[in-house]
């Protein structure tokens, strides 16, 4: 009657049963403890109390960090590292050359960034080559390597010549005798001008070939030709005599 007269324990006897006294009462739970675990042990162990000033880490002025330092297994704050050796990045620049200096190959000196660098243009350079020059790029930091320096050639077009590989291209007129008759013509070249020696009846578009004088020889490449591709001409106007001779060529024909 007093546990159904008495709302509280009515309550908890209907949620517990009749051994509600017991389980309400917080059996197996002491003081400071929570099913076997002492929260005593965060704060150093032991059983430590509160100090006066109403420090809860501990009576001898206890420091915070110390929590984490025991649940994490923490010593001090975090040192940082200081960064080491870092390449510098690459610098890119571009370097123009006349037509003859790619073929021949030249030496540069160049000012790029306040420094003087020095370039050497190898034979048989082609436009919008690229040149790697170690260590010219910029600096780096923390004592760490300068980057490199990236060079793109822009070679300026030549007015007879083009380059096709280590071959030499032109064009050379050829008069319409010669062409049919056979005979030579002279033809400009990098190292002075040639005779080339034409057979009769020559092609318009022909292409003949002069050994050895087209870009030099360079560690272990062999000198390249010049293509010579022949031009045959047509005269615009004929005289009356002339006429009468290609006529009759024509009938042989």
């Amino acid at each position: 009657y007093e546990v159904l007269s008495d709302e509280k324990k009515r309550q908890e006897y209907d949620t517990f049963g009749a051994d509600f006294q017991q389980r309400a009462g917080g059996a197996g739970f002491s003081r400071g403890q929570a099913g076997g675990f002492d929260f005593s042990d965060l704060f150093g162990g032991g059983g430590r109390t509160f100090s006066s000033s109403g420090n809860p880490f501990g009576g001898q002025g206890g420091d915070p960090s110390d929590i984490f330092g025991n649940l994490f297994g923490g010593g001090g704050g975090c040192q940082g590292r200081a960064p080491g050796p870092s390449r510098g990045g690459n610098a890119e620049h571009q370097v123009e050359i006349e037509f003859a200096e790619a073929v021949r190959g030249t030496d540069l000196k160049l000012r790029i960034d306040n420094q003087q660098v020095n370039v050497k243009v190898p034979s048989g350079t082609v436009d919008g080559s690229r040149l790697r020059l170690k260590g010219k790029g910029h600096p780096g930091t923390n004592n760490g390597p300068a980057g490199d320096l990236i060079l793109t050639v822009k070679v300026r077009p030549d007015r007879i010549f083009t380059m096709q590989g280590r071959d030499i291209l032109c064009q050379v007129e050829v008069p319409l005798t010669t062409a049919l008759l056979g005979g030579k013509i002279e033809v400009p070249t990098f190292s002075g001008k040639a005779m080339l020696k034409v057979k009769e009846g020559a092609q318009n578009g022909q292409k003949m070939r002069l050994r050895g004088k087209g870009v030099a020889a360079a560690r272990g490449l062999v000198a390249g030709d010049q293509i010579v591709e022949l031009k045959i001409t047509i005269p615009k106007s004929l005289t009356p005599k002339a006429k009468e001779l290609i006529e009759k060529l024509e009938k042989e024909l």
